[in-house]
């Protein structure tokens, strides 16, 4: 025998205008009841019985509709006329109307070896919550650089490509659910889609680095490669050119690092990345590696950097300054900041000056006549532009090609050194914080192509923003490193410094491989002379009007 409240309402009904719906858009469901419920003390309620959640609760009528959305998967819904709760009720004497099901169509992607060696396969597999037939949509797959389609399925729930690369290198995909289309299509035409993947084929450079080719010199070698290996099976080794190990063999993050002693002629060095295994070892090489690196050895290489000869920076280090306020307006340098600086801290070797009026003023033809007159460098410097506004490809492209402008109409010759300048993150540039690698790569696009070099001043402090940016522009573009010239901030140091005490080299290194030339060892912090003070080795492409 039902009970008297169950009695009342023999029927209840429970409906869904969709059974299938895109990701976060609502369906209306609407119970309906046989007979009101005003005044009964009971209310109408549908659950989300798959996750418990209480969608809507109506203590009036015979009705009770409500819109509801989800991400994705399959939901369950049943309706209740029951006392209100905000629980999904149990007892057997509520009135229950029959479940409906709704599927928030999603879609998702794995793949089989996300990290691979040049020439192997990539077999990405993607998987709708939903099956696609007759449905008019099509799961497609889409190079986003290029938006063009690479391949596409009709039916079923799952759509599978596979690819390869002669070299190392990385695709950069996404797994679409919509109409077909040639071309990425427009969101409103979306119906779901992945999020952007990466499809990895290794690749792995060496940047080797000393003061002196000499024995006793030490070389800062440092291999990147183009993915991060800490959950991957493979780790980096280095070796000279004798096949020696000269480093212990790296397994987590994208970089390697030895710093090794010449005890002859200076060696060359390449890297590999492969799993490491000890068989296959006899005892003899187990011996070796008890007084080298940890024993091990790579096996399964799957890609390998040509021998790399270490770059000798020139012993000399060149001492100078840079300055927002302009160092002479006499073409003679008998006025201005320049005499003070030579009185009171010792002749600069060179001078960093703006290449055009911003907050400081731009470099002028009296200062260009002076340093021709005293044989001094410049060094040219770019901020004319948002400090804030550090992020994107385009952006870093398009200040590059605005510094060339101002450098051309200077008359500066190509092969100079054009540095922008990126700030730390603070009051003053709070937007530097979001620095990153297509920015660094943009610079280098816009100023390079025009015969001259590309430089940046920042924080070289490893794991910085700046030096994060610029690891991930050198490890997608290894050119980057080996054509560029960095300009660092840190440390910096605080004392009386001139030309005649500045402290030995001490810049810090972004972990990554670069040309770390240029150190600013002591801000002016208004200082008399208002000057900063820097040190740069002979190799920084100087320009020498």
């Amino acid at each position: 025998m039902l009970s008297p409240d169950k009695a009342k309402t023999k029927r209840l009904e429970l409906t869904v205008s969709a059974n299938t719906a895109m990701p976060g858009h609502t369906v209306l469901l609407t119970a309906t009841a046989e007979s009101p419920i005003t005044g009964t003390g009971q209310a109408i309620e549908i659950f989300d019985t798959s996750t418990g959640v209480l969608a809507g609760s109506c203590s009036q009528g015979s009705q009770c509709a409500v819109a509801y959305a989800a991400k994705s998967g399959t939901h369950g819904f049943m309706a209740f006329v029951t006392p209100p709760t905000p629980k999904v009720p149990t007892s057997t004497s509520v009135m229950t109307s029959k479940p409906v099901t709704v599927s928030w169509i999603a879609v998702s992607v794995v793949t089989n070896h996300p990290l691979v060696g040049p020439g192997s396969s990539i077999t990405l597999t993607t998987t709708s919550t939903v099956a696609i037939d007759k449905t008019g949509w099509l799961m497609q797959f889409y190079d986003v650089p290029t938006k063009a389609r690479l391949s596409y399925c009709a039916g079923g729930n799952t759509c599978s490509l596979s690819l390869t690369r002669p070299s190392g290198g990385m695709s950069f995909l996404v797994a679409v659910l919509a109409p077909p289309s040639q071309s990425a299509p427009p969101a409103e035409l979306v119906v779901a889609q992945t999020d952007v993947f990466t499809a990895t084929w290794l690749s792995v450079s060496v940047n080797a680095i000393t003061n002196s080719s000499e024995p006793g010199g030490v070389v800062h070698v440092v291999a990147t490669v183009n993915a991060d290996l800490t959950n991957s099976p493979w780790s980096i080794g280095i070796y000279d050119d004798h096949g020696q190990r000269v480093a212990p063999f790296c397994k987590t993050g994208r970089n390697c690092i030895a710093d090794v002693k010449i005890t002859g002629r200076m060696p060359s060095f390449k890297a590999a990345v492969g799993s490491v295994t000890t068989a296959g070892m006899d005892v003899l090489g187990r011996l070796m590696q008890k007084i080298g690196p940890p024993p091990g050895k790579l096996a399964n290489i799957v890609a390998e950097s040509p021998l790399n000869v270490p770059t000798v920076h020139k012993t000399r280090l060149l001492w100078g300054v840079d300055s927002c306020k302009s160092f002479t307006s006499d073409p003679g340098a008998g006025s201005g900041l320049y005499p003070l600086v030579a009185a009171n801290l010792g002749r600069p070797d060179f001078w960093g000056r703006y290449l055009t009026n911003t907050i400081c003023p731009g470099i002028s033809g009296a200062e260009i006549a002076a340093a021709h007159n005293t044989s001094m460098g410049i060094l040219p410097i770019y901020n004319d532009y948002n400090c804030s506004n550090v992020v994107g490809y385009d952006t870093g492209r398009q200040y590059g090609a605005e510094a060339v402008a101002a450098a051309q109409r200077l008359g500066i010759p190509p092969g100079v050194a054009l540095t922008i300048d990126i700030e730390p993150p603070g009051a003053a540039c709070p937007g530097a914080v979001n620095v990153d690698g297509g920015f660094i790569q943009g610079w280098y696009d816009g100023v390079a192509p025009a015969g001259y070099v590309p430089a940046y001043y920042g924080n070289g402090s490893a794991g910085s923003e700046f030096a994060n940016a610029y690891c991930a522009a050198v490890t997608a573009r290894p050119e980057v490193a080996n054509n560029s010239h960095l300009w660092t901030f840190q440390p910096s140091l605080w004392g009386g410094y001139s030309r005649g005490n500045a402290p030995g080299w001490l810049a810090y290194n972004t972990q990554c491989p670069e040309h770390g030339t240029a150190w600013q060892y002591m801000l002016s912090a208004g200082s008399d002379p208002d000057v900063d003070h820097d040190l740069l080795w002979s190799d920084f492409p100087l320009w020498y009007p």
